[in-house]
């Protein structure tokens, strides 16, 4: 007879299992039911040995689903191989920190109480997604389970109420209410039966309201506007090198020119496209204002910006609009930084880690969701890692956006599994806020969303293109998220403070 697997050995299949769920893999469905070897290992066992198992599921899942920091480190950080991966192991140790803990919980308050765990642990993993996704400037939400459905089109429409986080909730109650129904289907009281019928009963609703979602009548579609999206392709050892500098210059020129062939309404490039300061390099300024009277047509870039300020100079990571006409529209300075690429946090204690970006000091932080007027309509604009972050892209959204632009440089990824999992973010994004987004990156991956979460015409990475897409607008007002935000995510946490107190009474159900 076969032994059964040891716990620790199925905490390390749970983790394995959801690395596989996320891109490049992309196995969605086993979403719905890779929780469960984790938690038949932490089933009887005390909160602490709980814990233990739920930071080793949490070290198989992020180390691995996460590894491409170290190609970044290493091939842009300049980091020795073994210090990137001790900073993997750091980063993959403090996430792995929140499913010990989410472990932990789980028996510490629920015990043997099924019907409690049947409530609890939904409420308690989104509360704990959501916190360590938003807190201060070293949020991280990459890995988020509701992430994992981004091409399971009618479980994330329900993101224009919960945002992602509900779909988190919806992959946990699923998972417990399988397992549960499992563990109590022989037992008297037909308690297999309720849980499985609440499960089905729950996922039955949640996809039939995106199945709704996805087929209303769109008037949005009687408007739309083209954009040229250009991936310039440039090598980072490129970007800031003099000596290759007019040849950076040239690919923007012929690939702006040849989009513009289309006749669209904007053209987009890429994060810090060109290899100068614009509005202070003044040939380079010349020829970007040049350009955009040549083709007629506003481009939307990203260029670095500084200033001084108390006799110090700041630099800032921002986006320019540059009219048909050549003028200057509006400046967007990026909010949100990146933790070691644009700024080194905890720098007395890593002194040892340089930033990846080839600036002199950190960057500056800008204080606001700027739009730009675009053909009509108003465009949202964030930078490479600010895609992942709910609430800063629907603040634009709340300010007016009809349409968001991304740009963004994922060269720092190679050819990892890291700019998919980047850009399917973005699908979460645009259906929380019922608005399409284009992205410019650099090395790919460049394309489309629309309002409904679906992916047109992306590129592939590491070629150069001048891709022509169609867009459409929002017309409508705004969704529940856009509007009022994680209303969802702060229902989950009081009821993750409030339900053991409410149900402490109640009889355990074995």
């Amino acid at each position: 007879m076969l032994k059964e697997p040891g716990p620790f050995l199925l905490a390390v299949i749970s983790g394995i299992l959801w690395v596989l769920v996320f891109p490049r893999f992309n196995f969605e469905i086993l979403a719905w039911f890779a929780f469960i070897p984790l938690l038949s290992a932490i089933e009887t066992k005390t909160p602490q040995r709980s814990a233990l198992l739920g930071f080793i599921f949490g070290m198989v899942f992020y180390s691995w689903g996460l590894n491409w920091v170290t190609n970044t480190m290493i091939n842009y950080g300049g980091l020795l191989p073994i210090v990137s991966f001790m900073v993997l192991g750091l980063l993959a140790a403090y996430l792995s920190f929140y499913t010990a803990l989410f472990c932990y919980l789980i028996r510490r308050v629920c015990k043997d109480n099924r019907g409690l765990v049947f409530l609890f642990a939904p409420v308690l993993w989104t509360a704990l997604e959501y916190i360590r996704s938003t807190h201060s400037e070293f949020g991280f939400s990459w890995l988020g389970l509701g992430y994992s459905q981004f091409k399971t089109l009618p479980v994330i429409q329900m993101a224009e109420v919960t945002g992602v986080y509900g779909v988190s909730w919806l992959i946990m109650l699923v998972n417990i209410g399988l397992y549960l129904a499992w563990k109590s289907w022989r037992e008297p009281g037909q308690m297999g039966v309720r849980f499985l019928s609440v499960t089905f009963l729950v996922f039955a609703c949640w996809w039939g309201y995106g199945s709704v979602a996805m087929n209303r009548p769109d008037a949005e579609k009687q408007s739309t506007i083209t954009v040229g999206l250009i991936q310039g392709n440039v090598e980072q050892f490129m970007k800031w090198n003099p000596l290759y500098q007019k040849k950076v210059i040239n690919k923007y020129r012929d690939l702006t020119l040849k989009a513009a062939e289309s006749k669209p309404h904007l053209i987009v490039w890429p994060e810090t496209a060109l290899p100068f300061f614009y509005n202070q390099h003044v040939a380079g300024t010349q020829f970007v204002n040049d350009l955009a009277r040549q083709a007629q047509t506003p481009i939307l870039f990203g260029s670095p910006h500084k200033e001084n300020s108390d006799d110090k100079i700041i630099h800032y990571n921002s986006a320019y609009l540059v009219s048909e006409s050549g003028e200057t529209q509006n400046r967007y300075d990026k909010i949100h930084l990146v933790p070691f690429g644009e700024f080194v946090p905890f720098r007395k204690i890593l002194f040892f880690v340089e930033k990846m970006v080839e600036m002199i000091g950190d960057f500056g932080r800008g204080k606001e969701a700027t739009v730009f007027d675009v053909a009509g309509h108003k465009a949202g604009v964030s930078i490479c890692y600010e895609l992942i972050f709910p609430d800063l892209i629907r603040q634009a959204v709340k300010n007016g956006a009809d349409f968001l632009v991304n740009i963004t440089n994922d060269a720092w990824f190679g050819k990892s599994a890291a700019s998919y999992q980047h850009m399917s973010m973005g699908v979460l994004r645009a259906v929380e806020n019922r608005v399409p987004i284009v992205r410019a990156a650099n090395t790919g991956i460049s394309g489309t969303i629309d309002a409904n979460g679906v992916l047109r015409d992306e590129t592939d990475l590491f070629v150069e293109a001048a891709k022509i897409t169609q867009i459409a607008p929002r017309q409508r007002g705004f969704t529940f998220y856009s509007a009022y935000g994680d209303v969802f995510s702060w229902l989950c946490m009081g009821l993750t403070i409030f339900l053991p107190f409410l149900l402490q009474g109640r009889k355990p159900q074995a």
